[in-house]
């Protein structure tokens, strides 16, 4: 079991709408990795992503937009964060319906599988976020389409 490690910090605002809170520690000398991946529960609820500088000497977790509502805080707010590094394999679980449209793409299925999971995660929330299923269905086709263009994001 990996050490876990508790702090609190204030979310500082990344510009852009995006959020992170700073580091308290020499995450290189703890990790011993310049990127390390870390599991993060942000006041309780749960985060896979990486820790990373961002020209600043200490590195930074980055706190999304829909924990940031799920918690009831925003930029200036103080929340506690539990952080340990992540070994587990990080996969992706695809919605039935890409799924589906991977067995009718597979050059599209192909180029989806070489991506870094924080792309594939951004594809897979995207199409998961639809609430009508007409929203739903023209994201899927659209991921095709981004993907066989060679896009890595939406």
């Amino acid at each position: 079991m990996t050490q876990k490690h508790t702090f609190k910090a204030v979310i500082e605002n990344a510009g852009g709408g995006g959020a992170f809170v700073q580091i308290p520690f020499d995450v290189e000398q703890i990790f011993g990795k310049k990127r390390p991946k870390v599991k993060a529960l942000i006041e309780g609820v749960p985060y896979r992503g990486l820790l990373v500088r961002m020209g600043g000497p200490a590195h930074m977790l980055l706190i999304l937009k829909g924990i940031r509502e799920q918690i009831g805080k925003s930029f200036g707010d103080e929340v506690q964060v539990v952080l340990e590094e992540d070994t587990e394999p990080r996969v992706v679980e695809l919605p039935p319906d890409l799924a589906q449209a991977f067995e009718q793409d597979p050059d599209a299925a192909a180029f989806f599988d070489s991506l870094a999971f924080s792309h594939k995660r951004e594809y897979v929330n995207w199409i998961n976020e639809a609430k009508q299923d007409a929203t739903r269905e023209s994201r899927v086709l659209k991921t095709i389409e981004l993907l066989k263009k060679g896009q890595k994001t939406r």
